[in-house]
């Protein structure tokens, strides 16, 4: 998020940090960066950086309570940190606090979790993976989908029906009055209104693909949003998944529709090193589900109290671009 939350007190995170993880911050600087969570830059007193994250735990795709979003959450880090104490070393884990948790909350509807800085660049939201970083990714997934086994009996299931989809259909079912949550509340509405028979006939279409991927084969453990801007190069060369808090069960094009896209390349070196084809049809349905996803989350979003700032002005050039492109 490019602006620093004005709810979240940095004295009291700052408090946390070192209750629990035994961190005495020298620096804490906010990180306009991602979009979703808050990020912070941490300078410890021995000169040591850290990479701090926020999370709202209540809203959007974890549900609408906090208590649950908090579960949610701390299943997905506990998923990472197995995963590299297993020898994944791609991925990215929480460090621990000094109790032994993944995580540590931060009032009553937020969750703080730390990781270690590295030093890589992060790829762009919504860019192209050169081939052979396409390739290696596939790889990678590969060999996180094979790691299945451990996490099977912890792992969140990750339906394909975004937990959004009433707020979408909720607003569907509003165009006829005012809305009155912000300064895009009205503009959000009518162009959502230009759109609705569009909106409509794309949700029955992701539900017909719904049923045919189910068809598909069994889950496997999955990242949820690899995509460039949560892939990192380190200096070596080497790449590193971040962003694991929508870890859990699902089909493996959940992952592979923002990595292969298009390419018979990636699909078929996926197919070679897992012996399992990748389904048309579950490729479709997941990059469909991800536009409805992002479109009912910015309609909430517009449609509740909120301000024009970089953050809401960013948000509503991908609502309509999501609401533009949708088939």
């Amino acid at each position: 998020m490019r602006e620093e939350p004005g709810h979240i007190s940095q004295p009291e995170l700052a408090g946390i940090l070192h209750e629990q993880w035994g961190l005495a911050p020298a620096r804490l600087r906010y990180l306009p960066v991602g979009f979703g969570d808050y990020h912070w830059e941490l300078t410890d007193a021995a000169g040591g950086r850290w990479f701090v994250t926020v999370a709202e735990l209540a809203g959007g795709w974890r549900g609408t309570s906090a208590a649950d979003g908090y579960v949610d959450l701390r299943a997905a880090m506990e998923i990472v940190i197995g995963l590299h104490q297993a020898g994944l070393e791609f991925a990215v884990a929480p460090v621990p606090t000094a109790g032994g948790q993944a995580l540590a909350p931060l009032g009553s509807g937020n969750a703080v979790t730390v990781f270690p800085y590295l030093d890589a660049e992060p790829g762009e939201f919504g860019g192209e993976l050169p081939d052979g970083d396409r390739l290696a990714v596939i790889g990678i997934l590969a060999r996180l989908h094979a790691a299945t086994p451990l996490a099977r009996r912890t792992a969140p299931a990750r339906g394909p029906v975004p937990a959004s989809r009433p707020v979408l259909e909720a607003a569907l079912g509003e165009l006829g009055q005012p809305w009155d949550g912000g300064p895009y509340s009205e503009p959000a509405r009518q162009l959502l209104a230009r759109h609705a028979d569009r909106l409509g006939r794309a949700l029955a279409h992701f539900d017909e693909l719904v049923r045919e991927a189910a068809r598909g084969g069994t889950a496997v453990l999955t990242h949820g949003e690899p995509h460039p801007g949560n892939i990192l190069r380190d200096a070596g060369g080497g790449l590193h998944l971040i962003d694991w808090d929508t870890a859990g069960l699902a089909l493996p094009e959940r992952d592979l529709w923002s990595v292969a896209g298009d390419d018979p390349r990636a699909a078929g070196r996926y197919a070679e090193l897992t012996g399992r084809p990748v389904s048309t049809a579950a490729m479709r349905m997941y990059r469909l589900r991800w536009s409805l996803d992002d479109i009912a989350l910015f309609l909430r979003d517009f449609r509740g109290p909120h301000e024009r700032d970089e953050d809401t002005e960013l948000a509503w050039e991908g609502l309509s671009e999501e609401i533009g492109e949708i088939g």
